[in-house]
């Protein structure tokens, strides 16, 4: 098992040194990076006199935003006025909850900031001291729990065993995970309830399974999730959200691109055409396509077209913004 174990990381290594050493791939780079620049112009554009930028909620998106303008390396003052504003909203104690904490405690890191010591907290002690004998972290979904072991490690701090066991073993049979419960007997392959249909909201999805894998990685769980994210393929070559919604849209597509990258398996094909063809000439995305300009899908595929998972590395402010376009 170690020695097959140590055989798949060389095999990525190895893959990934060809894929660098293609002609394409520094034009491909660039072009990507151009992108992202374009969609970071637009992000920015939406800020608030207070720093914060808002899609659907303003605390969460203000931490996604700083993550991808980082991976961007682009906006240091705008990503210096979001961790502002991040610092005060957890200084006035509005930052609670374990997954909210946990994007806050990557922005921090993102942007140079201590999460140890943020808006008068230690964000970072403050997810581990909710963590239970079983490793889940308070009561939280498991979206929630895989957020919460990417900000420890944002933050170099330990994850425990039984932290990485519990999102593990919350995985469907379907092999993907689904946004609230692990997987239980009551539930079908797609972790919807078979004893109360009706009630149960979530199934297994793009969006939840790509951060299993981003903190997985490895294994045979991660091998399940690809094979689970093909299910979730339309003809446009992008990925949906779940079974019932499987027509490409941004967020899930940059999200799945995210998890392949974290993985070390090349992306499937048409996969990054997708997401290209889904920006607007303003340099925005919509959420889906024919659909207007939207902040939330915009964050979000900014670290898709970069192929950068969670958590992003603080990183020097390189490229200037271009003018951000009218999308009208």
């Amino acid at each position: 098992m170690q020695t097959a174990s140590c055989r798949r990381l060389a095999a990525c290594a190895l893959a990934a040194v060809l894929l660098a050493a293609l002609p394409q791939t520094a034009g491909a780079v660039t072009a990507n990076r151009e992108r992202a620049l374009e969609g970071s112009s637009y992000v920015v554009a939406q800020q608030r006199p207070n720093g914060a930028i808002c899609a659907f909620s303003c605390i969460g998106s203000t931490a996604d935003a700083v993550d991808s303008l980082v991976g961007a390396r682009s906006a240091p003052r705008a990503v210096r006025d979001a961790i502002a504003y991040l610092s005060d909203q957890v200084q006035r104690g509005r930052v609670s909850g374990v997954g909210l904490r946990a994007k806050v405690v990557m922005a921090a890191v993102a942007g140079g900031a201590d999460p140890r010591s943020f808006g008068g907290t230690n964000l970072v002690a403050a997810i581990r001291a909710t963590e239970g004998d079983n490793g889940r972290f308070d009561t939280a979904a498991v979206f929630d729990q895989a957020l919460a072991i990417l900000a420890l490690r944002a933050a170099g701090a330990n994850v425990s065993t039984q932290a990485l066991h519990w999102l593990a073993s919350a995985q469907c049979d379907d092999g993907g995970w689904q946004y609230d419960q692990r997987a239980s007997a009551d539930d079908d392959a797609h972790c919807l309830s078979t004893t109360d249909p009706g009630t149960d909201y979530f199934t297994s999805d793009s969006n939840t399974t790509s951060l299993a894998v981003q903190v997985l990685r490895t294994g045979s769980r991660v091998d399940d999730a690809l094979a689970f994210f093909r299910t979730l393929r339309d003809g446009s070559a992008g990925w949906g959200y779940s079974q019932c919604c499987i027509t490409t849209d941004t967020n899930s597509t940059a999200m799945v691109i995210q998890a392949y990258v974290a993985a070390g398996v090349a992306v499937p094909s048409g996969g990054f055409g997708a997401l290209r063809r889904l920006q607007l000439n303003c340099g925005a995305w919509p959420y889906q396509a024919g659909s207007p300009a939207d902040v939330g899908a915009t964050i979000g595929a900014i670290l898709g077209i970069l192929r950068q998972p969670l958590p992003v590395p603080q990183l020097h402010a390189a490229f200037p913004l271009p003018t951000a376009g009218s999308c009208a």
